[in-house]
């Protein structure tokens, strides 16, 4: 399924210059679509280094942020254990707790 993504003109120029250098060092046809998704995998694959080399370092949660995470906060009235929410996690059968 495509999706089409607006990119600035200059970018564009960029990914295409960026394309015909894949082009000539693999010496196979490289496309737009190919080279951007694998430039997505690798920024995906470096996760965190990525992310604060393109924007900074990350920065902890103002007090009023923080308070605005935790009140979004909810109790569904369900008692769990470490080692539920590790196995739902993580995979692995469930095991119902008897209260």
């Amino acid at each position: 399924m495509g999706t089409t993504v607006r990119v600035r003109g200059e970018d564009k120029e960029k990914l295409e210059r960026l394309r015909v250098l894949a082009t000539l060092s693999s010496g196979a046809k490289v496309t737009q679509e190919d080279l951007l998704g694998l430039l997505l995998d690798e920024a995906l694959s470096r996760g965190e280094e990525f992310l604060a080399g393109a924007f900074g370092p990350k920065v902890p949660l103002s007090d009023d942020h923080f308070k605005r995470v935790l009140g979004l906060v909810e109790d569904w009235g369900i008692e769990t254990s470490s080692e539920e929410i590790d196995q739902t996690l993580y995979g692995g059968p469930v095991k119902k707790r008897k209260k």
